[in-house]
């Protein structure tokens, strides 16, 4: 993911322990695209999902992504 990152000009906005809040803010779309990127503490592969533009922070957006459940309440799988 940090070749789509850098060609996209991904904006590094916040981390959560294995969690990045990314912006792209390049006309790629009407808005600018706000991405949660998780990196798998056993396996290292990379995941990412699309947040709304409101997200101020990792922590928000994985909460948000996680249905409202805090990111304090579950276990990192190693």
């Amino acid at each position: 993911m940090p070749g789509i990152c850098q060609e996209l000009q991904a904006i590094e906005l916040d981390f959560w322990k294995e969690y990045t809040l990314l912006k792209i803010d390049n006309d790629v779309d009407e808005e600018a695209i706000y991405l949660l990127k998780m990196t798998c503490p056993s396996t290292g592969f990379i995941h990412a999902l699309r947040v709304p533009p409101n997200m101020n922070s990792a922590h928000e957006a994985i909460h948000w992504v996680n249905w409202g459940i805090d990111p304090e309440e579950f276990a990192v799988q190693t």
